[in-house]
């Protein structure tokens, strides 16, 4: 699961970002409580702790609340306490023993195992706005869960020295954001971040490139007028549809997240609209079945307005991501057999948990012609899953530059002093075992585009207005 860089949507990425770790938290805890359920037959009980394998993550529950704890050497911290009606509607699959439980998010199962006597429990944490205390909680975060030092050249003993050296018993909350945000951006990773605190939000001034925002909204109308035929569009742009010629269909994917169908008044203009789909989307006790939703009523719809055509083209050169499951259901339209999507694994301890095989199921009417996928640099996170699990289908092209190169979920953290901040703890694999992360995914038929993302906007509108280079390969081929 990615956080999503939705450029349509007046919603800043934080927001998104602490909506979608809140969900994850949510349904993985509900599904807890299900297992309960579940399983009361062999008198086994959920009440106790609970440590992960990997994600650095402890349950500590009982009969009306759950505790979720963010684990790291030499300390916790308590990330959310939620109480047990809220998830009493939930019905997620599980498995649970004396000893040991497996929870199941969308295509994910995660690990636990009851804690044993002598092990850290949690419960006992103590807040702290200590600066050493709330720094050596990221670092050794990162030490314990982040899977890619190597592959980015980094040598995290050495940024513990150089940046711990710079704080003080007297360093202010802004000068220890400043210390750990410039820290963790040395890893030049979209999936890691720290949300700016509320209290210092006049201090720091969040960069958010207008000029990109205004380019791709830009591009994406300027492709949609030259070439599209019978323009459908959904939730303000998020997917875009219709054909190109009489043989070829055109779908626009522009995030795998904001597709929840709140039924909001067709008037209301593009801000009003993203304010309020914002509001329903806090209020929303299962974001993430919301999106699935609306996703399934929308897809069928297009897949009806295409499957005459000899060809489609799905564009994902402007989505930055959302949520995996999407990527995959667009795919089962496009396989009459199951086919492996890809692998996945998290940092454990020197290793990796268990590999786990995602698959693409295929709907029951699947389209039979050509399909063609355009990428770019700004195709990350979910839309890279999304054009890792296509390799395995053998009539998808892939055309563009190399995605992003940021594959894993993002997995949710919390400091001792309450600060919200999120990192990278995964390896995607392709089918094949190709670990994409960092170099991000490359295309069959390779076209230059700038990484940076206003350059990128730039050219591409220049060249739109004459011809889209990804488009007409597309229709040549």
């Amino acid at each position: 699961m990615q956080f999503c860089k939705d450029q349509n949507s007046i919603s800043s990425i934080n927001k998104t970002f602490r909506i979608k770790l809140q969900v994850l938290l949510i349904i993985l805890v509900a599904s807890v409580f299900y297992s309960c359920h579940r399983n009361e037959k062999h008198q086994f009980t959920i009440n106790g702790i609970w440590n992960s394998v990997g994600y650095g993550q402890q349950l500590s529950v009982n009969d009306s609340v759950v505790s979720v704890y963010d684990r790291y050497q030499g300390g916790c911290a308590l990330n959310i306490q939620l109480p047990k009606t809220v998830f009493e509607s939930y019905l997620t699959t599980t498995r649970l023993t004396s000893d040991s439980l497996t929870l199941r998010l969308g295509f994910t199962n995660y690990h636990y195992v009851r804690l044993s006597e002598g092990e850290e429990n949690c419960s006992a944490y103590s807040k702290s706005n200590d600066p050493f205390v709330n720094f050596d909680a990221l670092w050794y975060t990162f030490q314990e869960n982040y899977p890619s030092f190597v592959l980015k050249g980094i040598n995290w003993e050495n940024m513990r020295e150089e940046y711990r050296a710079r704080l003080t018993e007297q360093t202010t909350d802004f000068e220890l954001y400043t210390i750990l945000n410039q820290m963790i951006s040395e890893l030049n990773d979209g999936h890691v971040s720290i949300e700016v605190p509320e209290a210092l939000e006049y201090q720091i001034e969040e960069k958010e490139d207008q000029e990109a925002d205004s380019l791709r909204i830009a591009v994406i109308n300027t492709i949609n007028t030259r070439y599209v035929e019978n323009l459908k569009t959904y939730n303000r742009g998020s997917i875009n549809w219709g054909t190109i010629n009489d043989n070829t269909g055109y779908i626009q994917i522009n995030d795998f997240e904001n597709l929840a169908n709140f039924s909001l008044a067709p008037e209301l203009t593009t801000e009003e609209f993203w304010e309020e789909y914002w509001e329903k989307a806090e209020e929303s006790e299962n974001y993430f079945d919301e999106v699935l939703n609306g996703f399934n009523e929308v897809m069928p719809q297009i897949f009806n307005d295409i499957k005459g055509t000899g060809s489609c083209i799905i564009d994902v050169r402007f989505n930055g991501g959302g949520f995996d499951q999407i990527g995959l259901e667009v795919l089962s339209y496009f396989t009459s057999v199951k086919k492996v999507a890809f692998h996945k694994k998290a940092r454990y301890l020197d290793g990796f948990t268990q590999k786990q095989t995602i698959y693409i199921q295929p709907k029951t009417n699947t389209y039979s012609g050509k399909l063609y996928i355009l990428t770019s640099h700004q195709t990350a996170s979910a839309s890279e899953t999304f054009v890792l699990a296509s390799q395995s289908l053998p009539s998808a092209t892939r055309i563009g530059s190399n995605t992003e190169g940021i594959l894993s979920d993002v997995l949710s953290k919390r400091l001792p002093n309450g600060w919200e901040y999120g990192l990278s703890n995964e390896i995607y694999e392709s089918a094949n075992g190709i670990n994409y992360e960092d170099k991000g995914i490359p295309a069959d038929y390779k076209l230059v585009y700038p990484k940076n993302a206003v350059q990128f906007y730039r050219a591409l509108l220049t060249k739109t207005t004459t011809k889209d280079p990804a488009i007409e390969k597309a229709l040549k081929l």
